[in-house]
């Protein structure tokens, strides 16, 4: 999973574009392959990398790990081009390859559009960044042609990126961490779908890019709660604020959602003063801030209250895996907590 501050310090090197139809004949019958990189002024470099960062950090982001046996090329060319320092033919040859294969899967009710490969650096490591961009219709597109080179012109920046409503619809960012096959922070982005709406993603991520979410809903979730909790019991002193991220994060474990939002769950409920301190402390903790499938299978004991009611009526909920809170004996219920608030029932 790629931080926000890798994500800050990210450099694009090179960009190549490709347009690439569906099946049906949709935006053309053949794939358009440029044969050299797109050349890139430095506001338009700025602003793509701003349109990308903005991406990759949303909450529709995902944290996703290789196949261990893809039919994708794609994982293949992404090792060994990450691998090696850049090579401007070798370049070309791997985003060709990719552009070849998306063809290959766009089928059915996936929209044409045009693939760009962009060869990245994040404090001297190699990534490549596949980003999938939606071709409205009447946005022009130039080929360029210099002898037996083509590449499309500048111009497709303005068109198509950086534009307001440009639709960065399928983003796909992987940044070498070491020498091993799996040796990689990784993202994907789907602004199609909701962040709770995982399957339709992970369907075509699967098929294109080789890449299954990244580790076990309930793990992930598990992750989420306990680091959260700490940083609740060891980082907040203001009784009334921890209660009050206590129960939205109890409320949004026990929610119908089938998918968690970190960065949702920061902005709608942690307070202004702590919310970029959990960030980093999450972020320390290499707990995924992109959505992810909801299993709260290992944290179902922490979520469930017991509620006790007195003879009299008064009620006294607690958390069930936190017995010693609460204590009955034969004339009385002893609770054994601070106050931190009132409240109306």
């Amino acid at each position: 999973m790629l931080t926000n501050a890798q994500l800050a310090t990210m450099v694009l090197r090179h960009v190549i574009f490709h347009d690439v139809p569906n099946q049906r004949g949709e935006g053309g019958q053949q794939v358009v392959l440029a044969t050299d990189p797109t050349p890139i002024d430095a506001d338009r470099r700025r602003l793509l990398k701003s349109k990308l960062v903005k991406s990759l950090d949303s909450k529709s982001a995902y944290g996703v790990t290789f196949q261990l046996q893809p039919t994708s090329p794609v994982p293949k060319l992404v090792r060994d081009w990450t691998a090696q320092g850049y090579n401007a033919t070798k370049f070309v040859e791997a985003s060709q390859v990719m552009a070849q294969h998306l063809y290959q899967v766009q089928t059915g009710a996936v929209s044409a559009g045009l693939l760009a490969v962009i060869d990245i650096t994040v404090d001297n490591r190699h990534g490549l960044i596949l980003m999938k961009l939606e071709r409205d219709q009447g946005a022009e597109v130039k080929m360029k042609h210099e002898g037996q080179k083509s590449h499309f012109e500048m111009s497709i920046l303005d068109s198509l990126i950086l534009t307001g409503n440009t639709r960065l619809f399928k983003t796909a960012a992987f940044l070498r961490r070491g020498p091993g096959d799996d040796d990689f922070e990784m993202a994907a982005c789907d602004n199609q779908h909701n962040a709770t709406d995982t399957k339709e993603m992970a369907r075509f991520w699967r098929k294109y890019l080789g890449c299954d979410l990244e580790e076990a809903a309930r793990v992930s979730t598990a992750k989420f709660f306990g680091a959260t909790m700490d940083f609740i019991n060891t980082h907040m002193d203001d009784p009334e604020l921890q209660t009050v991220m206590y129960e939205s994060l109890h409320s949004e474990l026990r929610s119908a959602h089938q998918a968690i939002s970190p960065r949702a769950f920061l902005t709608n409920h942690v307070p202004e003063p702590v919310r970029h301190e959990l960030r980093t402390f999450l972020e320390e903790r290499h707990v995924p801030l992109t959505s992810f499938e909801k299993d709260t299978q290992d944290i179902s004991g922490a979520l469930r209250r017991l509620t006790y009611i007195s003879e009299a009526g008064v009620r006294v909920v607690a958390p069930e895996n936190r017995g010693e809170l609460v204590v009955v004996e034969a004339e009385q219920i002893v609770v054994n907590d601070r106050l931190s608030k009132l409240g109306r029932a």
